[in-house]
């Protein structure tokens, strides 16, 4: 079994950089359905398996010092998140 090398080519801290280099014909990306879907719909990029999708397992957290806990800032935001997620 040959062993893939990934740490050729290059490397990019943002997943919207792999994108772009993958619009660009700089090879292939994995990356977040959302950051690509608009590009996809243009056909600037393809998703060769549609139907394979992973979960990234990753969330959103609201961070504040306790003492701020009751402040009606933190109050307002905190309604308003809790109110567009559900």
């Amino acid at each position: 079994m040959k062993k893939v090398r990934n740490a050729r080519g290059p490397v990019y801290s943002h997943g919207s950089m792999a994108i772009e280099a993958a619009i660009h014909g700089e090879g292939v990306a994995l990356g977040r359905s959302a950051l690509a879907a608009d590009d996809i719909a243009a056909g600037r990029l393809v998703a060769p398996f549609p139907q394979i999708q992973l979960d990234a397992g990753r969330a959103y957290y609201l961070v504040y010092c306790e003492d701020n806990r009751d402040h009606p800032k933190v109050c307002a935001l905190r309604g308003r998140l809790h109110d567009e997620v559900r």
